[in-house]
C-alpha cells in the first residue's frame, strides 16, 4: 500500500504533478557540498577546521552564509567576518541549521513557480516556520533537526503548484485564501491536490526521507485539514499555525486542538514559539496568542449549499460524542468521479448533485460536509456496514430512470474509536480500499473482506 498522505491522490493528478517537479530542480538540501557540512556537523571527531574549510569550498555557499548569518534577520549582536568565526560564534548545531536555512531561503526567493503573490514571501515564511518548528521540538523533548528541515521545507510545493495549473489560478485562490487550512481546502476543491501533498511529491522525487515527506504532506492536516499524526509532524503544524498566526490568520480549531492534543501542550506554548519565529516577521502582538485562541468567535455551523454541518461543526460535534463515550462509526463518503459530472453538466448540476447526496446522509445519523464532493457522517450504535450498503444503494437510486444522469458514491467505515483523528484516518483507508476495488461500494476498516455491491 502506498504511503497513508498517498491514498487521497487519484493517480492523473499524481501525473500531472511529477510532470510539474521535473521542472521544479532538485531540492537546496540535496546539494553535494551541503551535504557534507550536514555529515561534518553531525560527526563528533570532525576538528574546526575541516568543517570550516567544507564550508569555504562553495565560495556561493559560503558567502550565503556568512551573510545570511551577520543579517538583520537572524539579529546575531556580533557580526561575524570569516567562516571560521561564525561557526565558533554560533557553535555546530546552528551553523547545520543556519547552513540549511541560508541556502533554503535563497533558493526560495529566486524559485521559479513561487506564483506572484507569494514571491517575495515564501523565503521568509519558511525560515521562520523552522525556528518555531524547533522550538516546538525542543519543549516536548524531541530532537529538533528533523521538525526544522521539514518547516523550512513545508511550503516547497507551492513552487510546484503554478508549473501544473498555472500562476494565474493560483493567484486567484490566494487572493481569498493566502495561507492555512482554508487555502488547502480550496486548492483540493479545484485541483484534486494542495500544495502540501505536491511538496510531498517533489520531496520524495527527491529521495528525502519518507518521515520528512510525510511532514511536508501533513503539514495543513491531511486531505480533511484534521490529522496530526505524530509529534514530529504536530510541531511543523504548530510552527505554521503560529507563524501564520503573528501574520493575522486565525487558526483553524480542529487542526489546533490535535495537534495540541498530540504534543500535550496548552495553548499557552503558542506564546513561546511566537518569540522563536517572530524575528524578521511583522511586529503585530507576538505574544497573548494563547489568548487570541480562546477569544475566538465560533464560525458559522452550516455548509451553505446543502445545509449539513460543516466540516468545523460536524468535527466538534462527533468529537464530543466520541468523548463521551457513545458508541458509533464514522463512515467517509465520496462520489464517484464527480470532477466528470461538473465537466459534462456544469456546476449548477453538479451543486444539486451535492444537495440530493445530503438529504440521503442525513437521514442516517450526524452527517456534514467535510469539503468539495466528500461528505462524514456519524453513525449511532455498534455496527454501521448495513447503513453504509443503504447509502450505496439510495444515491443510486436517487438518480435512477430513463435519460438520468449516473451517480454513484463509495463508503469508508470505521469503527467506534477513542480518538476523532484516528476514526477519520481508518475512515480514509476503506474509503481508499472502496475506491480501488471499483468505486460505487463500500468498505470497512480492518476488514477489507467486507464489501457491499
Amino acid at each position: 500500500m502506498p504511503p497513508s498522505w498517498k491514498l487521497d491522490l487519484d493517480p492523473d493528478i499524481v501525473a500531472l504533478g511529477m510532470d510539474a517537479v521535473r521542472r521544479c530542480g532538485p531540492l537546496p538540501v540535496m546539494d553535494r557540498a551541503v551535504q557534507r557540512v550536514l555529515a561534518l556537523t553531525e560527526d563528533e571527531q570532525c576538528e574546526l577546521g575541516e568543517l570550516v574549510a567544507a564550508l569555504e569550498a562553495d565560495p556561493a555557499l559560503a558567502a550565503n552564509l556568512l551573510r545570511y548569518a551577520n543579517s538583520a534577520y537572524v539579529g546575531r549582536p556580533i557580526q561575524a567576518k570569516t567562516i571560521r568565526q561564525a561557526v565558533v560564534m554560533i557553535g555546530r548545531q546552528a551553523t547545520r541549521q543556519l547552513c540549511l536555512e541560508a541556502v533554503t531561503f535563497r533558493f526560495f526567493e529566486a524559485a521559479p513557480g513561487n506564483g506572484h503573490m507569494s514571491r517575495g514571501q515564501m523565503h521568509v515564511h519558511s525560515v521562520a516556520v523552522a525556528r518555531a518548528a524547533a522550538a516546538a521540538a525542543a519543549l516536548v523533548s524531541l530532537p529538533a533537526d528533523w521538525p526544522h528541515l521539514a518547516g523550512l521545507l513545508h511550503d516547497c510545493g507551492k513552487l510546484v503548484m503554478p508549473l501544473a495549473f498555472g500562476e494565474d489560478a493560483m493567484d486567484e485562490i490566494a487572493a481569498v485564501h493566502p495561507s492555512g487550512v482554508a487555502r488547502s481546502h480550496a486548492e483540493w476543491d479545484r485541483f484534486g491536490i494542495d500544495h502540501a501533498y505536491a511538496g510531498a511529491l517533489l520531496a520524495e522525487r527527491f529521495g528525502l526521507d519518507e518521515h520528512l515527506v510525510a511532514g511536508i504532506a501533513w503539514h495543513h492536516g491531511g486531505r480533511r485539514g484534521c490529522a496530526a499524526p505524530s509529534p514530529e509532524v504536530a510541531c511543523v503544524q504548530l510552527a505554521n499555525t503560529v507563524v501564520d498566526m503573528l501574520a493575522g490568520t486565525l487558526p483553524d480549531e480542529a487542526l489546533l486542538a490535535a495537534m495540541l492534543e498530540t504534543l500535550d501542550l496548552s495553548p499557552d506554548a503558542l506564546d513561546e514559539l511566537a518569540e522563536a519565529a517572530g524575528a524578521g516577521l511583522p511586529a503585530s502582538s507576538a505574544s497573548t496568542l494563547g489568548d487570541r485562541v480562546s477569544e475566538l468567535e465560533r464560525l458559522a455551523s452550516t455548509d451553505e449549499l446543502t445545509g449539513l454541518s460543516n466540516r468545523r461543526h460536524w468535527m466538534s460535534t462527533v468529537r464530543e460524542l466520541i468523548e463521551s463515550g457513545a458508541p458509533g462509526n464514522v463512515l467517509l463518503c465520496d462520489l464517484d468521479r464527480f470532477k466528470q459530472i461538473n465537466d459534462t453538466h456544469g456546476h449548477a448540476t453538479g451543486d444539486l448533485v451535492l444537495m440530493e447526496v445530503s438529504r440521503v446522509l442525513d437521514r442516517h445519523g450526524v452527517a456534514g460536509r467535510i469539503g468539495g464532493d466528500e461528505f462524514a457522517l456519524w453513525v449511532p450504535g455498534e455496527v454501521a456496514c448495513q447503513v453504509a450498503e443503504q447509502i450505496v444503494t439510495e444515491v443510486a437510486a436517487a438518480f435512477g430512470g430513463p435519460g438520468a444522469i449516473s451517480v454513484g458514491v463509495s463508503v469508508g467505515v470505521a469503527p467506534s474509536l477513542r480518538d476523532l483523528s484516528d476514526a477519520l484516518e481508518a475512515a480514509d483507508r476503506a474509503l481508499y480500499g472502496a475506491k480501488t476495488a471499483g468505486r460505487g461500494r463500500a468498505h470497512v476498516s480492518e476488514s477489507p473482506a467486507w464489501v457491499a455491491a
